[in-house]
């Protein structure tokens, strides 16, 4: 392998000498000479395999320009020898402290020693690179594990929450209807026909709120499987749409459907096409502003994809904030703003879904204009077999 070196002197006689030495010892290599520390900071030096700088430059000191380099770290960004033509120990330690991977004295110089320490430098700042990385990594991963035990504890401190809230309710109601609490009378079978109403929906919450907490884990430990069937999606879209109609009311929005171009039917799993279009329509429901509206398309993109989008007229977000979005079990502020009763799993459940399904999963969105999430998924999926028992 041909090695890129770059050699920093302002000296031509002792680039020259460098240069011999190097070739004597018959080291591959090519060469780019500069002659200030200006110009060595000024080249791409990733590039380079190794750089030998001379300390006594006519701009400035060679070690300072190594120190400015290293940008603020204690490692360049290629390996570097610093040479010097009268050699001391105040200088080595300068050099070595700058980030210097060895140092040099040019009247000591022989090719074959030459050749050794260029290796072993360029050895040295390899070994020491892998080092940086592997402990960059994992600092990266404690960080990610303390980021999602944080906030798993508190999705659990969420949840238990959102359990207590239709629990106390169905309970409350449950021992008032039991004990007649209201009387006899035909007034008070109203009311405990209202309350059973109320019991029936409180149970249909938590057991939205289980069914999506258990999707979502076994998702993210089993990958699937999933079963495909042949169905119309617009059906199912009306479906979904029909369960928000009181909500939808409630809210005072506009809903607009644009579904003249859906396709007649694919082939993929029809539950999980439904769950996708039930968080996204949620979402955006809760996300929308009162008098605002919030707009769904389902249509077909060619003979192998279709697309559901699901816009919203809401705060909107940062751009940047959302990979934080799709994370289990983490809630953005703007979600927390819209759904004071969230616990950060719809939308990471949506992204399981989709990757499962073969699909993409995309957001449009920036402060003060909403949010439009866009899926795309094949029209024929591949079914998955479920894992076969030993």
């Amino acid at each position: 392998m041909t090695l890129k070196l770059l050699i920093v002197d302002d000296n031509p006689a002792d680039r020259a000498i460098v240069r011999r030495m190097l070739s004597a010892s018959d080291l591959d290599a090519e060469y780019h000479e500069v002659s200030c520390v200006s110009e060595f900071l000024a080249l791409p030096l990733p590039e380079f395999d190794c750089a030998l700088i001379d300390v006594r430059m006519p701009d400035k000191d060679g070690i300072e320009g190594l120190t400015e380099a290293c940008r603020g770290t204690s490692y360049p960004p290629c390996p570097v020898i610093v040479m010097s033509g009268q050699g001391d120990e105040h200088t080595a330690a300068r050099a070595f402290k700058a980030g210097a991977n060895d140092y040099l004295i040019k009247d000591t110089l022989t090719p074959n020693g030459l050749r050794r320490t260029l290796i072993n430098a360029i050895d040295k700042w390899h070994a020491e690179d892998a080092m940086r990385n592997d402990w960059e990594t994992q600092q990266q991963a404690l960080r990610n594990a303390e980021r999602a035990s944080v906030a798993k504890t508190r999705f659990i401190s969420s949840l238990s929450h959102q359990l207590r809230v239709p629990l106390t309710a169905i309970m409350g109601f449950a021992e008032l209807i039991e004990s007649k609490g209201l009387g006899n009378d035909k007034d008070a079978w109203e009311k405990y026909t209202e309350y059973a109403a109320d019991i029936g929906q409180s149970a249909r919450d938590v057991l939205t709120l289980v069914s999506s907490v258990m999707e979502l884990t076994r998702i993210e430990i089993e990958d699937g499987p999933m079963m495909a069937t042949s169905f119309d999606p617009k059906v199912t879209l009306w479906e979904v749409i029909d369960t928000f109609s009181d909500e939808v009311i409630k809210a005072r929005l506009d809903l607009k459907v644009d579904d003249q171009k859906a396709p007649k039917t694919i082939f993929t799993d029809g539950r999980a096409v439904q769950a996708i279009m039930t968080n996204l329509l949620s979402r955006a429901i809760k996300a929308t502003p009162a008098g605002r509206y919030v707009r769904v398309q389902l249509s077909k993109v060619d003979e192998e994809r279709c697309l559901f989008s699901v816009s919203d007229t809401g705060i909107g977000m940062n751009p940047e904030d959302l990979s934080r979005l799709i994370r289990p079990f983490e809630r953005h502020r703007a979600q927390a703003i819209s759904d004071e009763t969230g616990i950060g799993i719809g939308l990471p459940l949506v992204n399981s879904l989709v990757r499962v399904l073969g699909g993409e999963l995309n957001f449009d969105t920036a402060p003060g204009v909403g949010t439009t999430a866009t899926v795309v998924l094949p029209n024929h999926t591949r079914e998955r077999q479920a894992p076969q028992k030993i």
